[in-house]
């Protein structure tokens, strides 16, 4: 759009609006560029690395688009470039949806939005990456299928629908909002509900086809194996509240509950109740499950966007004073996270978690420590994250040695012990320190080799003649019984790890 067709007097922000854009998207380019492959990308990246119609702990679209990027480039720009322009996405569609109507105000909310602490920060790439893409779409497609009445609109949205289900099962949430709000709020549109529910049909089946064939695992991690009973704590609903208010900022909540009456016309007019249901509804779920169990940061990605459109009915001088307090707070997180990405590791020496910070904020020192190990070594550590970080800064594969977590244990499907019979082990620690004793009853010989990294004393244990037996009597037995321990409800699929190592 030309700035010509700007009011006089439009604020700063919206004659420079490009200029903005660009200067924010520089900065995401350059966090993105100097902060370390983190340890949930650099598992998602193993997930790439293996193709395959699903993955031990989520749906497979992540791992889907990261072979795509890897067939290309492993440069971490390239493989953060989705979720660099998906964090911009409901910035650029504000501006698209609104700019006819009323330019200034399309400029100031779509900069809020680019500006949102946590879709500012969202220069990785994630499971949430692909679920706030096909999310946007399928909720953007909804509302264009109830305004125009067309039947290929609703098939068209539960297609995509389909898709952010099978980037991440929050699209569940999603799914259940737009379907509460036509029965609710467009009755009348009850047979588009039912082509919406067609259009995920096929995503859902794949899902459970693949599941059913490798250990129903996407429903042991999520309902069976990561659940206790954690009881009720009040104090998680306050930080939900405050977490709220975070995302969304004290500056826009304030000015919306000022003006609150002069939005009311303007959302039933451009029938934007469908985008408050997709927001609203599933911040409540969070909110009735806050007192019960943590929420995450990250949970809110998919639907806070759509919470902003109300915005575009503010008087411009609240969106204008909102605009520049949130381009401020994205300064403050800019420079928060290029100076963890640039300052030395060795300013956290003195702190009890400095191993931690070696490995995670400059792998590479961990990395050039084992690289004189040739092929004939298997790496291992006994963390997933860190075999995952690992493996890419080694460019070799890194396996779990140990019973592991119930997170992440895609190396379930990926490494055979019983192939390493008799083979030479290189076990990584986690923080450095390392008890010969835990690695002795697996291994004809065990050497313990003593480098530096980063100041960090680091015992390398250099394990010779792998006994897979005593491996799969004291680990691996244990890990059927806690993590394969199918309950009756679950229909008998087949799992390739119960027939790899169980004794029945």
């Amino acid at each position: 759009m030309s700035a010509d067709r700007l009011p006089p007097g439009a604020p700063w922000l919206v004659r420079h609006y490009g200029a903005v854009l660009l200067t924010a998207l520089a900065a995401k380019i350059l966090i993105a560029w100097t902060l370390p492959i983190t340890g949930d990308e650099a598992y998602f990246l193993i997930w790439g690395q293996n193709p395959d119609l699903g993955y031990y702990d989520h749906p497979p679209m992540v791992g889907w688009w990261l072979s795509l990027v890897l067939a290309i480039s492993d440069h971490p720009l390239a493989i953060r470039a989705l979720g660099i322009a998906v964090s911009m996405a409901p910035a650029l569609l504000i501006l698209a949806l609104w700019h006819r109507q009323d330019p200034v105000r399309a400029r100031l909310v779509s900069l809020i939005a680019l500006f949102m602490p946590l879709l500012f920060i969202a220069v990785l790439t994630a499971t949430d990456t692909p679920l706030l893409l096909f999310g946007l779409l399928a909720t953007g497609l909804t509302w264009h299928a109830l305004r125009t009445g067309r039947p290929g609109w609703f098939l068209l949205a539960g297609i995509a629908l389909g898709l952010a289900f099978l980037s991440k099962y929050f699209a569940v949430l999603l799914g259940i909002a737009l379907g509460l709000h036509i029965l609710l709020f467009a009755p009348r549109h009850w047979r588009g509900l039912l082509l919406i529910i067609l259009g995920v049909v096929p995503a859902v089946a794949l899902h459970l086809y693949w599941n059913w064939d490798n250990c129903w695992y996407n429903v042991m991690f999520n309902i069976v194996n990561r659940h206790g009973g954690d009881g009720i704590d009040p104090a998680n609903l306050l930080a939900y509240a405050v977490m709220l208010v975070y995302v969304f900022t004290p500056w826009l909540l304030w000015f919306i509950a000022r003006e609150f009456r002069e939005l009311g016309p303007g959302i039933r007019e451009h029938r934007f109740g469908v985008f408050l249901s997709a927001g609203l509804i599933p911040l409540a779920v969070f909110a009735l499950l806050a007192p019960f169990k943590s929420i995450g940061l990250h949970w809110l990605a998919v639907f806070v966007p759509f919470l902003l459109l109300p915005a575009l009915f503010l008087s411009t001088r609240a969106l204008n004073i909102s605009a520049w307090l949130s381009a401020i707070l994205a300064g403050l997180h800019a420079a928060v996270l290029l100076t963890i990405a640039l300052m030395p590791v060795e300013w956290l020496k003195d702190h009890e978690h400095y191993p931690d910070a070696v490995f995670y904020l400059a792998p590479h020192s961990v990395a050039d420590a084992v690289g004189d190990y040739g092929p004939e070594w298997h790496l291992f550590t006994r963390s997933y994250s860190r075999s995952a970080v690992l493996a890419y800064y080694t460019g070799r594969d890194v396996g779990v040695f140990g019973q592991g977590s119930h997170y992440g244990r895609q190396d379930d499907l990926l490494t055979d012990f019983r192939d390493l019979d008799g083979a030479d082990l290189l076990y990584i620690p986690s923080r450095g320190d390392l008890d010969p004793e835990q690695m002795e009853p697996f291994f004809d010989a065990v050497h313990v080799q003593e480098v530096t990294i980063r100041g960090v004393d680091w015992s390398l244990a250099e394990g010779r003649g792998f006994d897979y037996r005593a491996y799969r009597d004291e680990v691996l037995d244990p890990v059927l019984e806690r993590y394969y321990d199918f309950p009756d409800w679950l229909p008998e699929g087949r799992c390739a790890f119960t027939e790899r190592y169980s004794r029945r």
